[in-house]
């Protein structure tokens, strides 16, 4: 960057530090202004004499800024995965409906500049880990309450907290990702639910958003920590939270494949989830969306033509393509709610 007196600048010169009133120190102009006519007439009746300026091309741009705008989209887009915007791509025709809630309630989580303060820090520390499962677990959370019926402010409370859940996590970065842990490591891991309780209230973030971060690794039959909290004594955000984090860990962190990742949650309903959360998940959205390319288990390779006749993750394969990646002459239907030994194996 350059300093340059007010004098000289030009229409078109790019700001590389923010402008202050000598006088009040309030901001005049912000870093990454492009100046007008106009704005250095202001700065020379403020007496302001010299300016920063940025070298030419150079991009002068704010990471939060960059944060905000990728975090929404990527969020709409995970709702659009789960909850397509057309009825025939869901497994009924109110998760359109509810899909359009849950990121009318995004946009709003979204615009909160702490949110994507708190969201730059997880991106920089564990892209996938932090930033990545962060942002499925809040598309899944804000849907799943919608399945369930809450209005807008809690499905508020719910996603934001959904979006936070693992903030404790910056205290031991070190711990992110590892499989096998000492006693002491798993000991210090069992303490992040408590440190994002702290820093969720530092950062003044209402009550119950804090409760449900602090409380979304109880389990339904009292086995989780910290506080070994069992069935309706754990707030109702902090399950569906639970559920909805194991889902995406399990797949994100753990190689599960989808409908892995199903069944397990579908099979420790009421021991570790509450069975009504865990049937608005796996009952409701659409694991494999319609129109995917994917592999069976008989390694035959076809597209997802049906999500409704069946629940959960067994939709209605077309099939094009035989164990040896060659052409059948005419394509068959696999209905994977009848054939129960054959599965997805992979989208493609």
């Amino acid at each position: 960057m350059i300093k340059k007196k007010v004098k000289a600048l030009e229409s078109g010169m790019v700001l590389a530090e923010t402008v202050r009133c000598p006088e009040s120190n309030t901001m005049l102009l912000k870093e990454g202004t492009i100046l007008s006519d106009a704005m250095i007439a202001t700065l020379e009746a403020r007496s302001i004499f010299d300016v920063w300026i940025a070298e030419p091309y150079t991009l002068m741009i704010n990471p939060q800024e960059t944060i905000a705008e990728e975090l929404k989209k990527i969020l709409l887009k995970r709702i659009s995965t789960y909850a397509p915007g057309t009825p025939d791509a869901n497994t009924s025709d109110k998760m359109v409906e509810i899909a359009k809630k849950a990121k009318e309630v995004a946009l709003h989580i979204v615009k909160q500049p702490e949110i994507v303060k708190i969201s730059m820090e997880m991106r920089i520390i564990n892209s996938k880990l932090l930033y990545h499962h962060a942002i499925s677990t809040c598309a899944l959370s804000l849907l799943v309450a919608g399945i369930m019926g809450f209005g807008k402010a809690n499905m508020e409370v719910i996603g934001t907290a959904a979006l936070l859940h693992d903030c404790g996590c910056f205290e031991m970065p070190h711990l992110l990702g590892m499989n096998q842990r000492n006693q002491q490591q798993e000991a210090l891991w069992k303490e992040h639910p408590a440190y994002g309780y702290y820093l969720a209230k530092e950062r003044n973030f209402r009550e119950e958003i804090c409760e449900i971060i602090h409380h979304h690794h109880e389990n339904w039959n009292g086995t989780g920590y910290p506080n070994q909290l069992r069935g309706e004594n754990i707030p109702i955000g902090a399950s569906i939270v639970s559920v909805c984090g194991s889902y995406d860990g399990l797949i994100r962190q753990e190689n599960y494949q989808n409908y892995q990742a199903i069944e397990f949650i579908y099979g420790t309903g009421d021991v570790f989830f509450d069975s009504n959360i865990v049937n608005a998940l796996c009952d409701n959205l659409a694991v494999y969306p319609l129109g995917s390319l994917v592999r069976l288990s008989t390694n035959e390779v076809g597209v997802v033509s049906n999500v409704r006749k069946n629940k959960g993750p067994r939709p209605v394969v077309r099939v094009f393509f035989n164990k040896f990646n060659k052409p059948y002459l005419q394509a068959k239907e696999v209905d994977l709610g009848k054939e129960l030994t054959i599965f997805i194996k992979e989208i493609l």
